[in-house]
């Protein structure tokens, strides 16, 4: 690319030294938590061995974990490039590093996107967990999922461009194509996955509030790990994002303003973002080892294993717990001609007091 568009001042992702100080601390943290313990989330999942099949949140957690992982594998790299302020490769490493990181932020945040709304059916749909524990369900949504994040992540390629003092950054040929390029990443990645995520969770929280037996205190495991997912991923990535809307916004103004100025220094302060983002990589596994509470103790290494047999949809049949509280939320029907009025279809034979739990 011949010309790239320079907010005033001339920022580069090299100009802030606490960014670049700040940048190198996340990363090195994030690839000291985050290589073993997506390692580990891998090894303990993908040689999971049930009749039943692996759960769909289990299938969904160990993508995770690889698309975690790989950025991370990229480390040395940005370390590289932060304290040397040169980058190591030539342009297509450029390009192609990037890329990847763009795959895995898509890959991601689409992956905990499906997790909260296979949380929220768990809750409301209850009946859908067989169809839910489907192998060829969940190789069609994982499908969907990395096509959607190789397209999504093109622009990162295409912007990228190493200059002739050897720092590897956007470059736009135009305002125009920077504002849109930022815009619509931040639209993409940020605004409508979280808009989804957050329409689930209000769904499955006010269904928790409704039901009786104080099911509001009873959130299973792997629904508190799921949200601290989103939120650990929401948290760490908003910096990014905001630095997004700080330059697309300065693109679009008079470039003699005060405002356009802020544009360099959202360019400048990049490096400190990015790594921050990079950081996000690293928490689930920590979220995960939090979240087991006494199964650590009891299961050991298999403690992952365990916690997603214990989920609603392991159990299958629309026997999860969160079923469960459903049902008893749900007035009961009388079917005439049934004996017992007990509001079981499938015959007049009485249930007791506990209702469809075993």
């Amino acid at each position: 690319m011949s010309a790239c568009y320079r907010p005033p001042g001339n920022e580069t992702l090299l100009s802030w030294k606490t960014s670049r100080a700040t940048g190198t601390a996340f990363l090195l943290l994030a690839a000291l938590l985050g290589l073993p313990g997506n390692g580990f989330v891998v090894w303990s999942l993908a040689g999971w061995r049930s009749a039943r099949g692996r759960p769909l949140a289990a299938t969904l957690v160990l993508h995770l974990a690889l698309a975690d992982g790989a950025v991370l594998l990229l480390t040395p790299l940005f370390v590289a490039f932060l304290t040397r302020q040169a980058w190591p490769l030539g342009q297509a490493g450029c390009k192609v590093v990037y890329y990847v990181c763009a795959l895995s932020m898509y890959a991601s945040v689409l992956l905990t996107g499906l997790l909260s709304l296979q949380r929220c059916l768990a809750v409301t749909r209850p009946f859908l967990a067989p169809r839910l524990r489907s192998p060829a369900l969940a190789r069609r949504l994982l499908l969907a999922v990395w096509l959607a994040a190789l397209v999504l992540a093109t622009p990162a390629a295409v912007y990228r461009h190493l200059g002739a003092d050897r720092v590897c950054q956007l470059c736009h040929p135009s305002a125009a194509h920077a504002a849109a390029h930022l815009s619509l990443e931040t639209l993409t990645a940020f605004v409508l996955p979280f808009g989804l995520v957050l329409g689930c969770y209000g769904v499955t929280l006010a269904r928790l509030r409704g039901v009786r037996w104080g099911a509001g205190r009873r959130v299973t495991r792997v629904g508190r790990l799921v949200g601290a997912i989103v939120l650990a991923f929401g948290l760490l990535w908003a910096p990014y994002h905001a630095v997004n809307v700080l330059q697309a916004l300065a693109a679009l103004a008079p470039p003699e303003g005060a405002f356009a100025r802020l544009g360099g220094a959202g360019q400048a302060a990049r490096a400190g973002t990015m790594a921050l983002a990079f950081f996000s990589s690293s928490v689930n596994p920590v979220l995960y080892l939090f979240t087991a509470g006494d199964l650590l103790p009891r299961a050991g290494p298999r403690f992952l294993m365990r916690l997603f047999e214990g989920s609603g949809e392991a159990r299958g049949g629309g026997r999860s717990r969160e079923g469960t509280l459903e049902l008893r939320a749900t007035p009961r029907l009388k079917v005439v001609g049934q004996g017992g009025g007990n509001g079981d279809p499938g015959g007049g034979a009485q249930k007791d007091s506990r209702g469809w739990d075993p």
